[in-house]
């Protein structure tokens, strides 16, 4: 059967009926992320899906995600792919803004220590540029929990290419 609006709705409408408080909950998230997209604050569906916040502060890069049953794992802790996912964007982004003009930065290599389990309301990650030439970027990031308990580091090479 192929996929129609009509249908999709009814599986919507179906799910919703025996959803659980928490499904209810992580669906409500999603459908307020891509409606932020839809309305252009998130360029991404992962940008939707982490719903990230991001200010400087010095040469910091600053993100916050809300953390949620939707971005847990069997343990109901963070995922580690979800941890991977805003250090690499954090330090993508950080790496952008020095990449030359036209260019974008897209990861080369990275690497991660996951050290305590991800919990709580929001994840903060702090991402920062250790050095760059005129094609690359090499960039450290960490990650903590509410609490200031510092959940992962990694380190990455971002390449430069024309965008």
């Amino acid at each position: 059967m192929p996929l129609t609006k009509k249908s999709l709705q009814e599986r919507y409408e179906s799910f919703i009926n025996t959803a659980s408080d928490s499904e209810i909950d992580v669906m409500e998230r999603m459908l307020s992320g891509w409606e932020k997209k839809r309305d252009g604050e998130y360029d991404s569906f992962i940008g939707s899906w982490l719903q990230p916040r991001s200010h400087w502060e010095e040469n910091t890069l600053v993100v916050t995600i809300p953390n949620h049953k939707g971005l847990e794992n069997i343990l109901e802790i963070t995922h580690g792919g979800v941890t991977a996912t805003l250090l690499d964007n954090s330090m993508g982004i950080a790496a952008d803004t020095i990449a030359p003009e036209g260019y974008a930065a897209v990861t080369l290599e990275m690497k991660i220590n996951f050290m305590k389990p991800g919990k709580g309301n929001e994840l903060r990650c702090e991402a920062s540029i250790l050095s760059h030439s005129r094609k690359t970027a090499v960039t450290s990031g960490s990650v903590y929990r509410e609490d200031g308990t510092q959940i992962a580091h990694a380190t990455a090479t971002f390449y430069f290419v024309r965008h």
